[in-house]
């Protein structure tokens, strides 16, 4: 469009120079016509006169000023002469005018090219570019100010537009990565503070052991028996203490585990996965059940984390159930869940309020700290889901692990 305006201006601006042109300079059909008289005494006269040729009129007979018409032997000639030299004929007023036009005609087609080609890139500057250039720079803003919970809203169609969905997902790659950390952190802190808490019973028994001792013996009662139960008793809480310690160390070098995510169909792999877990059950005297209600199709994820989940979450199931077990398959918005519940006498108020600890057990014993909980969750967050802990009601545990599925194509039949 601007193209457009520029030329017909131009154009326009050329056809007015070129007719106030013409207009200031003679017609070039213009000519001179000169009359020589010759008398009879050899005396030559002239008159001129301006002729012009696209006009026809009659030849008239020309007169030299203050001569009067004498027809007795005069010889006359005519002589025509164009009139070649127009510009030097003009006066002062019209040659600045025909040179202003001639300027106009050079000046003005460049002038209005470049005042188009301004006004097109301001145009385009402030329609195309300016709107996804301010909505990277306030994106950039949130970014240095580590604020990561917004959301860059553009739905163009060009290299720009390609630049801010790419934006976009950088930001929420930046987003849930942050959130895992900040999670990974949590998980560090909560670990930090079971370890403080379940070293603090074993510490304090040996403080109140030695203590023991030590008085015994100043007091000179401390007997052969006292000494081997106390020796018995310290035993079992080193012993305690070291199978707590291998826990810390295993469990870290669960953290470090890598997921490895390979394509599967789906629900054979998950029925294959539920016959190789049903082998747990095997003289245990519990039925095991399991449905799936998974579209067929083909998902992407880490069977190997999945079946180290479960198999930690059924161990745990058959310590507690009674006559069955339970183990559901749902997928749903590309989180594939599985839930495992048992008839025991499930999970105690204090176990289920008690969600942002890493490690808890129920047993008394000392001989299970609940690693198999502790184990399943950081895996199912390494794999971008949860662990959910619930009783069923009217009695029984109900454990909910997810994982998020990268890839899901179904499989279509006609």
């Amino acid at each position: 469009m601007t193209m457009l305006i520029v030329f017909l201006c131009s154009a326009l601006t050329i056809y007015i120079c070129y007719r106030l042109q013409k207009h200031i300079l003679p017609d070039s059909d213009e000519v001179w016509l000169t009359q020589q008289t010759t008398a009879p005494d050899g005396t030559v006269t002239e008159a001129r006169q301006r002729y012009y040729l696209d006009r026809p009129s009659p030849f008239a007979r020309l007169e030299v000023d203050g001569q009067e018409h004498d027809e007795i032997q005069e010889q006359t000639s005519y002589i025509i002469e164009s009139i070649e030299s127009s510009y030097s004929m003009l006066s002062p007023r019209e040659k600045a005018a025909y040179r202003a036009s001639q300027i106009c005609m050079a000046l003005l087609p460049l002038s209005f090219a470049v005042i188009g080609i301004s006004l097109c890139a301001w145009w385009f500057y402030h329609k195309i570019l300016e709107p996804p250039i301010a909505v990277l720079m306030d994106a950039t803003a949130h970014i240095q100010d580590r604020d990561l919970n917004f959301q860059i809203g553009f739905d163009g169609q060009d290299e720009l537009g390609q630049l801010c969905t790419a934006f976009e997902k950088m930001r929420q790659t930046l987003y849930e990565n942050n959130r895992q950390l900040w999670s990974m952190l949590e998980e560090r802190r909560a670990l930090q503070a079971s370890v403080a808490h379940d070293l603090r019973n074993p510490i304090a028994i040996i403080m109140g052991y030695v203590e023991y001792l030590q008085e015994n013996s100043k007091s000179g009662t401390l007997t052969d028996e006292k000494l081997e139960k106390a020796l018995s008793n310290l035993g079992i809480t080193a012993r305690r203490m070291g199978r707590y310690t291998d826990t810390m160390r295993d469990l870290g070098a669960i953290e470090e585990t890598e997921v490895r995510r390979t394509g599967a169909a789906l629900p054979d792999f998950l029925q294959r996965m539920a016959d190789s877990l049903s082998v747990l059950f095997q003289n245990t005297g519990v039925r095991f059940s399991c449905s799936f209600h998974v579209p067929e199709g083909k998902a992407v994820f880490d069977g190997e984390l999945l079946y180290r989940v479960l198999e930690n979450l059924i161990s745990n199931a058959l310590r507690f159930a009674g006559q069955r077990i339970e183990l559901a398959f749902c997928l749903e918005h590309g989180i594939l869940s599985a839930t495992v519940t048992d008839d025991g006498p499930g999970f105690s108020e204090k176990l289920l309020q008690k969600k942002t600890v890493l490690l808890y057990s129920e047993d008394p014993s000392g001989k299970h700290l609940g690693l198999g909980l502790a184990v399943s969750r950081v895996l199912c967050q390494k794999h971008g889901g949860t662990i959910e802990l619930s009783n069923r009601l009217p009695h029984g545990a109900c454990v909910k692990a997810s994982i998020s599925i990268k890839e899901i194509e179904n499989d279509r039949s006609t």
